[in-house]
């Protein structure tokens, strides 16, 4: 059976799993590539954690080193304690037990059924016949593939994959769930099925998942917090709602207009018109939507500030907000009320430059 795994403050102190001064290089024909170079990360018990970055940018090597698929060349990969990098094949296959995995192309085993798909790895971990039955029954129906258990997965779609996926991955009652591009190759209506699914598994048991990504939507739909990698190196780490607010790195904002981009409710800033004036973004979080901070501002500053778009993103725990608004102000009237929102914790950034400017 399941058993809940609440988390509480105190435990968030000694983080589940800890990268330290990581670095990995592989031989490509006379060229040394490096892959990871000195990465440190720390993801906290519970924590739905995202590494998104793009193709090559180290991410698969960083999740092989998460399983022990691979070894570090230097520095320390600490799961519960353990340390990866430095232990035996005996205490790896040990410590995998308890480190389940899912992947972008499911890995099914195409003779076998569901059911035995799910059981694969209590088999191999020696359980009983008996208690293998009834944990692959409850499997079965919390990933919501009732009546498919003897369906083999040529007759599964692609999401139903990849919930025999999950499901085998969490056969052995792991501590950790590592998912490796795991909706990557799904629909977005299957993906957000399969995000909502390991949303509330994680929210019941307390289980700690990290999530390798290319895709600022999968983040911003689940995650607590998020690393963004950039050639082996982890350029920007902090809580969605941070990282979405305020990015810092250009890999970071590149990324985050990609989820404005994507949505249905996308603005165009190139079609503004600058003779209009300066257009601005602003970006506040849950509750100061309910402040009246621009009204404070058209008053403050005696100006026409015009609102062209607006739209509310949610993450897992915060609602976004987004304005676009016109400003015509020249550039010291601008620059003050830049620094006027910002202090109310209101990010403003000069989209565009206006003709009044």
């Amino acid at each position: 059976m399941f058993h809940s795994n609440p988390i509480h403050e105190n435990a968030l102190s000694n983080p589940l799993i800890s990268l330290a001064g990581i670095s990995k290089s592989f031989r490509q024909g006379d060229s040394t590539i490096i892959a990871l170079d000195h990465v440190d990360l720390a993801v906290q018990q519970g924590q739905i954690f995202g590494v998104i970055g793009h193709s090559g940018a180290g991410k698969s090597t960083l999740i092989r080193l998460l399983n022990g698929l691979e070894r570090a060349d230097q520095g320390e990969v600490l799961v519960h304690g353990l340390n990866l990098s430095a232990s035996s094949e005996a205490a790896l296959r040990k410590a995998r037990l308890k480190i389940g995995m899912i992947f972008q192309h499911f890995n099914l085993l195409w003779s076998r059924t569901v059911a035995q798909n799910i059981a694969f790895p209590l088999e191999i971990a020696g359980v009983d016949r008996g208690t293998i039955g009834a944990r692959v029954s409850e499997l079965i129906k919390l990933v919501g593939l009732e009546g498919r258990d003897d369906a083999y997965p040529s007759q599964l779609s692609g999401g139903q994959k990849q919930r025999v996926g999950i499901a085998r991955a969490l056969a052995n009652q792991p501590d950790v769930l590592l998912c490796d591009e795991a909706t990557s190759a799904l629909d977005p209506e299957t993906t957000d099925s399969i995000l909502d699914l390991l949303s509330d598994i994680n929210r019941r048991f307390g289980l700690t998942i990290v999530l390798i990504t290319h895709e600022m939507h999968v983040v911003h739909r689940i995650c607590d917090a998020v690393a963004v990698m950039e050639a082996g190196r982890i350029v920007e780490t902090g809580s969605v709602q941070e990282i979405f607010t305020r990015p810092r790195e250009t890999v970071t904002k590149r990324f985050v207009r990609q989820t404005a981009s994507s949505s249905d409710n996308s603005f165009d800033p190139t079609l503004f018109d600058p003779a209009a004036g300066a257009l601005l973004q602003l970006v506040y979080v849950g509750d100061q939507a309910r402040n009246a901070v621009l009204a404070d501002a058209i008053r403050q500053f005696d100006l026409p500030i015009n609102i062209i778009h607006g739209r509310v993103t949610h993450t897992r725990d915060a609602a976004i907000g987004e304005l676009y608004v016109q400003v015509p102000a020249d550039d010291a009237s601008l620059q003050a009320l830049v620094a006027y929102l910002e202090a109310r914790d209101i990010r403003a950034d000069v989209v565009r430059a206006g003709d009044a400017s």
